[in-house]
């Protein structure tokens, strides 16, 4: 029997560093500038990007050891909006909220929404690592200069400065893995406006776990997660009536490398964003169509 493979990884845990570089005659960029004009350019663009409404398109594909295709993808598609509020203790929360429309073009079923690898409908949105209250939790370094899309950014990496325990569930076939502060990251400021163009996080280590008792009742096997990667890469969308331009995921590649009996090694999952539009308090959809740089 085939045993796929739902994470649900979260990332907690900042903190702040001194450093600069340069890159050929580029100027020097310091740490703290890059942190503080990405974390100002963040909060904007949140209060913003809550009245967007965005097409999301995921393709979840799973690979044998030889990387052949097991089984036919799916393809899933979302209504996805952002919502950005303060909890009683000051803390902003963003929340990333999903709602799927269909499932291969057909509609989607509950057995559709509980399958291994479909998209929580509720997620953190990953840029909250660079929000100002929420930069002491990690360990910020500046890395190197580079070029994202023709545009000059300076790379910060982080990693978390705590580490939780591992929380492993189990729901029939599918395993959910939540990882708080397992994993380091990447993200690629540009050096004028403070925009993040791009994402990455990767797991720190190998996670191991045992089955529970109730799968494998004479002999309960050990299951591994050799690796856990994440991609996001962001693209200007411009607006009109009001005329803007906001900062919005363009594409989310993740991947996951898991070993253990009865597990399909290697599982990817590919998003991609379309249709952003506006709507007003009252939920109306603007007709007008946005202007895509």
């Amino acid at each position: 029997m085939r045993r796929q493979h739902r994470i649900a990884a979260a990332v907690v845990g900042v903190g702040l560093a001194i450093s600069t570089t340069t890159l050929g005659q580029e100027p020097a960029v310091d740490l703290d500038t890059t942190l503080a004009r990405a974390g100002a350019q963040l909060q904007r663009r949140y209060e913003r990007a809550q009245r967007i409404v965005s097409t999301e398109t995921v393709s979840v594909r799973s690979f044998t050891h030889e990387m052949r295709s097991n089984g036919r993808p799916r393809r899933l598609e979302y209504e996805r909006r952002l919502e950005w509020r303060t909890e009683e203790d000051g803390v902003p929360v963003v929340r990333v909220f999903r709602e799927l429309r269909s499932v291969n073009g057909r509609e989607p079923q509950q057995a559709d929404r509980d399958a291994c690898l479909t998209p929580l409908s509720e997620v953190d949105d990953p840029l909250w690592v660079l929000l100002p209250t929420r930069q002491a939790e990690f360990e910020y370094s500046l890395a190197a200069l580079e070029r994202i899309d023709g545009r000059l950014a300076a790379r910060l990496d982080y990693v978390p400065r705590e580490r939780a325990a591992a929380e492993i569930g189990w729901d029939e076939d599918c395993v959910s893995i939540s990882l708080p502060g397992w994993y380091r990251g990447e993200a690629w400021v540009d050096v004028a406006s403070g925009d993040v163009l791009r994402l990455d996080e990767h797991l720190r280590g190998r996670l191991e776990f045992r089955e529970p008792q109730d799968r494998s009742p004479t002999l309960p096997g050990t299951i591994a997660l050799e690796r856990s990667d994440l991609s996001i890469r962001y693209r200007a969308v411009a607006f009109e009536n009001p005329t803007e331009t906001l900062m919005l995921p363009d594409t989310i590649d993740r991947s996951w490398t898991i070993r253990g009996r009865g597990f399909v090694p290697r599982y990817f999952r590919t998003h991609e964003f379309s249709d952003h539009r506006r709507f007003v308090t009252s939920g109306r959809l603007l007709s007008d169509d946005p202007v895509r740089e």
